[in-house]
């Protein structure tokens, strides 16, 4: 009995000493260990993640924020696509290291994974006719509204615009049209994807008039999984060495900035998320 006993003690000591491996396990040190910086990228929501016509390549403004953070950590960047559904699944699965893939912050996701600090803000807008009567966002209180069925952006414009009929549709491109079909009198999305159908209109695009101040600002973070301390601060320290070096801001000025089709400026820095 004795030695059945000591056999079963040695065997419990074993298994918390192994769990105990497992739970303290570095995925800094793993990624360090490869030299190889997996990111999980979306392929579809240009300029952000996108595949160039010509060479097939992916692209974009969530790329090159995978290879600028690979570089700060002295390895290689690998990209793996992924669906907007897949993202967090694959990464709480450990099939990728981190994601560069257009995440927004909400306190439901933050219980899911870890994010770092911002590197990009997506301010929120309310477009309209630029021969319409309407030159505020509160000019809009009571009116048509159109965007996407489920989108965050409904509680957005309800909370300034409690008056206001939002009138959903399955998709942007088609909340959009509702817009320049003069079926409702404004259109809500991010500024990115705004301005990307208005620079689509060609000689028309000045027909549309984007509202000033933004209605909200939404904070993308790159996500990582819960417990990975250590690598949660290295790409932190990532992030502010890109930001210190201005090449966060060239980033932005490729993709987004006055030069590009989206015109926008950059109105914010890599810092903690706001909660």
């Amino acid at each position: 009995m004795k030695r059945f006993m000591a056999c079963v003690g040695a065997t419990v000591l074993g298994a918390s000493f192994i769990g105990a491996s497992v739970a303290h396990a570095d995925q800094l040190a793993d990624i360090k260990k490869r030299q190889t910086l997996v990111c999980g990228i979306v392929s579809n929501n240009p300029p952000f993640g996108f595949q160039n016509p010509e060479t097939r390549e992916i692209i974009g403004y969530d790329v090159d924020f995978c290879k600028g953070v690979a570089k700060q950590l002295g390895v290689a960047s690998e990209l793996k696509v992924l669906s907007l559904d897949a993202r967090i699944p694959e990464l709480t699965q450990g099939r990728i290291d981190i994601l560069t893939a257009s995440l927004t912050y909400n306190a439901q996701r933050a219980q899911q994974v870890d994010f770092s600090h911002m590197y990009f803000v997506s301010n929120e807008v309310i477009a309209t006719s630029a021969t319409g009567p309407y030159k505020t966002v509160n000019d809009l209180a009571g009116k048509r509204i159109s965007t996407v069925k489920g989108s965050s952006d409904i509680p957005a414009v309800l909370k300034l615009l409690p008056t206001a009929q939002m009138v959903s549709y399955d998709d942007p491109p088609s909340a959009f049209m509702a817009l320049t079909q003069r079926k409702v009198d404004g259109y809500v999305m991010s500024e990115s994807i705004m301005r990307r159908f208005v620079d689509r209109l060609g000689a028309n695009a000045k027909s549309i008039a984007i509202l000033a101040p933004p209605i909200d600002r939404q904070y993308w973070g790159l996500g990582m999984k819960k417990g990975e301390p250590a690598l949660v601060a290295a790409i932190n320290q990532a992030l502010g060495a890109m930001e210190s070096s201005g090449q966060s801001q060239q980033i932005f000025d490729k993709w987004l900035g006055t030069a590009s089709a989206y015109k926008m400026k950059r109105d914010f820095t890599a810092a903690p998320i706001p909660e």
